[in-house]
């Protein structure tokens, strides 16, 4: 079977990176994933456009008091907006689903999200994959943006919330 649930005993975070993929796929599927991680977090727009396709899409999900709101955003007003946006951002994830068939993959993954070194919200990050000539690109990043019901999770490694 091609899913495998994946456990961190410690953080995903920039230089606490440890790869528990099981083949040669999955380990260049993570590894194009982190990119996108670290790319948020160093605000690094030609990291992130170097691991998405051109036509990348993204799309949240935030839920407000029952309501729910949905946004849409290019994959390059993405990696143009977290370079543009003037606080740190942190994010990382905790665990994930990964499934790789024939050039396609998803990873399913939660996460939380600092700005500024404070909490600011949870979720679940969906990346679908696509292999290129070049390598695996994400497609598209869907999520959700949960402020409530977040899982207590450790301190950002900096000494933020």
């Amino acid at each position: 079977m091609f899913s495998r649930l994946l456990l961190f005993a410690g953080l995903f975070s920039l230089g606490a990176n440890v790869i528990h993929a099981q083949s040669p796929e999955e380990t260049a599927v993570i590894e194009t994933v982190q990119s996108v991680f670290e790319g948020i977090n160093t605000k690094n727009t030609d990291l992130i456009r170097s691991v998405i396709t051109p036509e990348a899409i993204l799309y949240s999900t935030v839920s407000n008091d029952g309501t729910s709101s949905h946004r849409f955003t290019s994959g390059n007003a993405f990696a143009v907006g977290i370079a543009e946006e003037g606080d740190e951002f942190h994010e990382r994830m905790f665990e994930y689903d990964i499934r790789v068939r024939e050039g396609v993959a998803l990873v399913w993954a939660n996460y939380d999200f600092h700005v500024a070194g404070k909490f600011s919200h949870c979720g679940v990050d969906t990346f679908s994959l696509v292999k290129t000539s070049e390598g695996w690109r994400v497609a598209a990043l869907t999520y959700t943006v949960e402020r409530t019901g977040c899982p207590e999770r450790p301190p950002i490694p900096d000494g933020g919330e």
